[in-house]
């Protein structure tokens, strides 16, 4: 007998018809409901220590992302120690210390971990990329994925002025991601030829774009 049923002045008569306790019944749906609306609060209190807000998980970014991982050989280990990465889109713009940030990555640690099926999380900020080419969503993409590292102790966050970012930049310039500044398919192929364009070529087409605007 459930001990909180003893004293009950119902109890013979529950007993009797052999009718589940309806106090019983409810105290139990009272307890789920406290227990959803306590693990709700602690998910957005995550999101808010996070700082994505409105938003939601993009399946046009994961297809992207694949892509990007797929055909980008920089990239293969993540494949290759099975990296998961989750993508999301937020409405909302982000800017840090005065800088408007288009795109972030982050390492998934600690409680958000028995939230987050994912090891790091791509965001794209929708109102400041929102202008990009293609092309250059792919830039991006490839930029963010980058700093998903991994070294000697395991997964960690590689930072913006490490080697691996210059290569970025040798390619498509230091404005790559100007407004009307569209540069070379990432994953067409054909990127010996596209590669024979110096640096110097790459910053005056950076400087005209910007003259014309």
């Amino acid at each position: 007998m459930n001990p909180i049923c003893e004293g009950c002045i119902n109890y013979k008569a529950c007993k009797k018809q052999k009718i589940p306790c309806k106090a019983l019944n409810a105290l139990y749906k009272i307890g789920e409901e406290q227990d959803r609306a306590a693990k709700e609060a602690l998910i957005r209190e995550y999101a808010r220590e996070i700082g994505v807000i409105e938003c939601e998980v993009s399946p046009e970014l994961q297809q992207l992302g694949k892509a990007v991982i797929a055909g980008m050989p920089e990239l293969a280990y993540i494949q290759a120690y099975d990296i998961r990465i989750g993508f999301i889109l937020s409405y909302e713009s982000k800017i840090k210390n005065g800088k408007i940030i288009m795109a972030d990555c982050r390492k998934v640690t600690g409680p958000y971990k028995a939230y987050l099926p994912f090891d790091f999380i791509v965001t794209f900020y929708e109102p400041n990329m929102a202008y990009m080419t293609d092309n250059q969503k792919k830039v991006l993409m490839l930029h963010e994925l980058k700093h998903a590292g991994i070294g000697p102790k395991g997964l960690r966050m590689e930072p913006h002025d490490i080697e691996d970012f210059e290569n970025i930049l040798t390619r498509y310039g230091l404005r790559w991601n100007a407004f009307g500044n569209d540069v070379p398919d990432i994953l067409a192929g054909g990127g010996d030829e596209k590669e024979k364009r110096t640096k110097s070529d790459r910053m005056a087409a950076g400087r005209k774009t910007a003259k014309s605007r």
